[in-house]
């Protein structure tokens, strides 16, 4: 081979060389790029849940709160049925804020619903969402069973009324009560599908 085809043959390698290093630092550089976007996008994201997360969790100690002063009332009625008369009206007013509830905390956790199918190198995110997915579950499927019990407890109610308004010694006599329509959750849920329906258990 001649001194000047060696010549060509170098040069050719070299450029070679050249394009290859271009490219591969080219392609370096889109990685990193886009590798830096994602952990800035997912830092955005990983903000945000925990803001709204921390919105949710206030409303559902609130929620928790108000659930305990509704079934007191709901269980004292269900356990002794002259009470049934003097709390209806309140526990249906009541069964109706907790709905409302219900929802707020609902719409208040889009993002989250959004968002917590995907998973996380930041790990506090993958813990938000689980725990949203739990509580949120748990929020929907108590209120569908304390609803489920109440309405259970109102036919037991209106056949006692029955007996008891027949009797001739009963001086005051007892109304037939209406069941709860609830609006909204009407049945038990399984958010995260895993084919468990939290709290479904206790109805």
């Amino acid at each position: 081979m001649k001194k000047q085809q060696y010549i060509q043959l170098f040069s050719l390698m070299l450029g070679l060389t050249f394009i290859i290093s271009s490219i591969v630092f080219t392609l370096g550089n889109a990685y990193k790029e886009e590798r830096k976007e994602r952990i800035n996008e997912e830092t955005i994201i990983a903000e945000k849940i925990s803001e709204v997360y921390g919105d949710f969790y206030e409303k559902e100690s609130k929620l928790n709160e108000f659930r305990d002063e509704l079934t007191t009332k709901i269980s004292e009625s269900a356990e002794y049925f002259a009470n049934m008369p003097e709390n209806y009206d309140d526990i249906i007013d009541g069964f109706k804020k907790y709905e409302e509830m219900v929802q707020e905390i609902e719409e208040a956790s889009v993002y989250l619903k959004e968002k917590c199918p995907k998973r996380y190198s930041i790990l506090d995110s993958n813990n938000k969402c689980n725990a949203y997915y739990i509580n949120l579950e748990k929020t929907i499927n108590l209120f569908v069973g304390e609803v489920r019990y109440f309405n259970s407890k109102i036919k037991e109610y209106n056949e006692w009324t029955v007996v008891e308004n027949e009797n001739p010694l009963v001086i005051n006599k007892y109304e037939i009560k209406d069941e709860y329509d609830s609006k909204v959750y009407k049945e038990f849920v399984d958010l995260n599908e895993d084919d468990t329906y939290l709290e479904k258990n206790k109805y």
